[in-house]
């Protein structure tokens, strides 16, 4: 008799949303060079300035789109260009 409340693990990549103080994980549903969609697992009523953290890599985005659906809750980001470092 299988479980019915088994939940598959997520193959989807992981990230982290920086809301403020709060780092928040979620799932990268899909992504390129400007823009990117992922799923956040939990809670949370901040949304003002948000910072995109993948692999090490920091990107100030925009939330363009929010969509609330049984997995969690969708977001739409913009991602802002990429500024190339300073030499110091």
């Amino acid at each position: 008799m299988s479980n019915k409340h088994f939940v598959k693990a997520s193959s989807h990549p992981k990230a982290l949303l920086r809301m403020g103080s709060y780092d928040v994980p979620c799932s990268v549903l899909s992504s390129d060079e400007n823009a990117v969609r992922v799923r956040v697992m939990t809670a949370g009523g901040h949304f003002g300035e948000v910072t995109f953290v993948r692999d090490g890599e920091v990107r100030s985005a925009r939330i363009t789109l929010r969509k609330q659906g049984p997995l969690g809750l969708d977001l739409w980001l913009e991602l802002a260009p990429i500024q190339a470092a300073r030499a110091a």
